[in-house]
């Protein structure tokens, strides 16, 4: 959902290139949001073989909720400001 509030509109590749997870793992992820009204997703009318992901009203509005995940995982882990810094960096070179 990161990916899409990011940029709606993005293919199934475009959000595995960003994820590093291939179609095989993506879709089913991607049908349990459909599933659940969050996103739609079209063939594209230039490629067939291409898939858009959109979100749905109900998926845009779930941003709103999402903004205060990362101050409640703060809490929880009891973590001060710089060591949340300190720990995605670490986490975005591991990732990188």
């Amino acid at each position: 959902m990161l990916v899409l509030w990011e940029c709606d509109g993005q293919t199934v590749n475009q959000i595995g290139a960003k994820l590093h997870l291939d179609s095989g793992t993506l879709t089913p992820l991607l049908k349990r949001l459909q599933a659940k009204e969050l996103i739609k997703r079209e063939r594209s009318q230039e490629d067939e073989r291409v898939v858009q992901v959109f979100l749905t009203p109900s998926g845009k509005d779930l941003a709103d909720e999402a903004c205060t995940i990362p101050e409640q995982m703060a809490q929880c882990l009891n973590l001060e400001a710089s060591e949340v810094a300190l720990l995605r960096k670490i986490v975005g070179k591991l990732a990188g």
